[in-house]
Order: structure tokens, then sequence, then C-alpha cells
């Protein structure tokens, strides 16, 4: 029986295993054995082998997989920030609808509907507004950062898997995703 085991570790298949049997799940094995190999020799009065399994250790992570680490990181981290898309198209909205209000004066008869949903608990349609604006720029300085790390990372580590500096790569993967955590740590959700 050969078993098949992807990159990341999960059991997909053997190769007598029933049809549709395939990708029968995605628990994760508690040691990836990968390319392993039988070290022994057969002894020939019992049949028995004796020796042990070995294996090459992890593969080399390929560009695709060390920046497909990297975009799934930074779009966690823009969930973080945004919750979910609906919830940004919201932000934006609010952030347009609020400059637009900060820009006419603040004028008390023509409050947005977003701004006045936060001009709660004590807060006037300016305070709402401005409060709006200041989370809206973290917000978006949030995005960009995620962006410019994650494009930056990407380039980096083709350049160093290029003159197979293999462990700089990782390295670099390792650092951008800390950089993502970091870029939403303490983004408040202000705007609602």
């Amino acid at each position: 029986m050969i078993f098949v085991i992807d990159q990341t570790g999960l059991f997909l298949y053997a190769t007598d295993a029933p049809a549709g049997a395939e990708n029968w799940t995605a628990v994760q094995l508690p040691q990836p054995c990968w390319n392993p190999r039988f070290k022994g020799e057969r002894i020939s009065d019992t049949g028995e082998w004796k020796g042990q399994w070995e294996h090459d250790g992890e593969p080399a992570p390929t560009v695709a997989d060390l920046c497909a680490r990297i975009d799934n990181s930074a779009d966690q981290a823009r969930r973080m920030v945004a919750v979910d898309p609906l919830r940004a198209v919201e932000y934006e909205r609010t952030a347009a609808e609020a400059q637009a209000f900060k820009d006419a004066g603040y004028p008390a008869d023509a409050v947005p509907r977003t701004v006045a949903a936060w001009a709660i608990a004590g807060r006037t349609p300016q305070e709402s507004a401005d409060g709006i604006l200041i989370e809206a720029a973290r917000y978006a300085e949030a995005l960009y950062l995620i962006r410019e790390r994650r494009l930056e990372a990407k380039e980096l580590i083709k350049a160093r898997i290029a003159v197979d500096a293999i462990d700089e790569a990782r390295q670099i993967a390792d650092e951008a995703i800390k950089a993502f955590q970091a870029t939403v740590t303490g983004i408040d959700r202000v705007q609602g």
C-alpha cells in the first residue's frame, strides 16, 4: 500500500484505497514523513524485516509554497481589519460620508446617516465624524502596510529561492507574517 501525503502533512489517500477515497480526511498526521525509505535487512529464517524507516526531511519549500503562505496570512490580517468584505464597503462609505460632512462644515441639518448612527452615547455629529475619519485613516494605513509588506516579501522570496537561499526565504516569510500580525494589533472598529 502506498500512502500519499500532501505538502502540509495531510494524508490524502492510499493507492489501493476504494474508489472515491481521495481526500477522505483533513486530519494532519502527527509527524509527516517525506520520502520514507526502509533501511535494514530481511531475516531469511522468519521472513521478518530488521531495521527502521528513515526519511530525508521536509522538502524545500517552493516560491509558490512560501508566496501562498504569505498571501494566506495577509488575507487573514485583512479579515481582522475589516471582518468581512461587506463591512469593508460599509467602512469606506462611512468614511466618505464623514469626510463630505466635515468638508461641508458639519452642517447640523445635513448629518449623513452613517455619521448619525455613530453619534450616540453623548457623541456629537462632529465628534462622530472626526472619530470615524481617524479610524478610517488607521484602517487604510493597515491595508496599505499589509499590501506593501506582502508584495515586497514575495519579491524577496523569489530572489532568495533563485539563488537557493531557502532558509533566508523562509525567514522572509516568517517576518512578513509577524509584520501582518503587528499591523492589525490595535486596530479598533470605531466606525461600528
